[in-house]
């Protein structure tokens, strides 16, 4: 690690700097406002090492968003957390429109510095909670959708999230793409919400799914979310099964419709 005074983050819309951390002043929090005069805007993460992390808001602006009122926080073990709340106006108040679920939230997937003591690369293919994307314990409002990045190509997307113990619901992803299915948890050999899941029965409830309307590809409990870009897997339920266990929010990429399993709701 280098000085103590030595820059550790830069957080950039396109080219113009919206805030930066020291090393010398951790923990801290910043809240840059930055405002969106286009679809084609990427905010950058870049680290001390020169690493940019892109996320792209170009869906953020398409549904009207133009200032993400943003907060970003960097903790004393190099841990980044970011969040913001988008308006369309500047003098919109962001709290009370998110609040009131007027106002959307977007949840910047976590990630630490190269000062971090540990080995980061255990992350790759876990769940949302093992990210840092949702809390267990707490409930993410339905007006935050999160912005993650791939594991293998690098590039962002944006995620919806849904409660499926909430809504009694079991959910699978597509073999082919980042598809979702839904049915009701309560229909005989399905998959359990939380816990550890029968397998034989699930694969009889397996059996008995359509395939994708999307690609054609079929859905089981443990294929993985993929990337939609490069199609390589981002929740990896195949290679980390003890995700899935406990891995109660649904996800699907947003925008998209969630497909049902129609003959099994109630």
């Amino acid at each position: 690690m280098g000085s103590r005074d030595e820059t550790i983050l830069r957080v950039l819309l396109d080219t113009k700097e919206l805030c930066s951390f020291t090393s010398s002043e951790l923990p801290a929090e910043k809240k840059p406002v930055a405002k969106l005069k286009g679809e084609q805007h990427l905010l950058h993460f870049v680290d001390s090492a020169g690493n940019a992390r892109s996320f792209d808001l170009s869906s953020v602006f398409a549904e009207g968003g133009r200032f993400l009122h943003m907060s970003v926080r960097v903790g004393p073990t190099f841990a980044v957390q970011a969040d913001g709340i988008v308006t369309g106006s500047e003098d919109e108040n962001p709290q009370e429109g998110y609040q009131s679920g007027a106002t959307i939230g977007v949840r910047f997937q976590p990630f630490m510095l190269p000062e971090f003591a540990g080995d980061t690369r255990e992350l790759a293919g876990k769940g949302l909670f093992y990210r840092g994307l949702h809390f267990s314990g707490s409930i993410t409002p339905g007006n935050v959708s999160v912005l993650c990045l791939c594991d293998y190509c690098k590039k962002s997307f944006r995620l919806q999230s849904f409660h499926a113990g909430f809504a009694d619901l079991t959910y699978l992803y597509c073999s082919g793409g980042p598809h979702t299915l839904v049915a009701s948890s309560y229909i005989e050999d399905a998959p359990p919400i939380l816990g550890k899941a029968d397998m034989a029965s699930v694969a009889r409830f397996e059996r008995r799914l359509p395939q994708c309307k999307e690609c054609g590809g079929s859905f089981r409990y443990l294929n993985p979310l993929r990337c939609p870009h490069c199609r390589e897997p981002f929740i990896d339920f195949e290679r980390h099964p003890q995700e899935r266990e406990k891995e109660y929010y649904g996800n699907h990429l947003y925008g998209s419709s969630i497909q049902v399993f129609e003959k099994s709701m109630p």
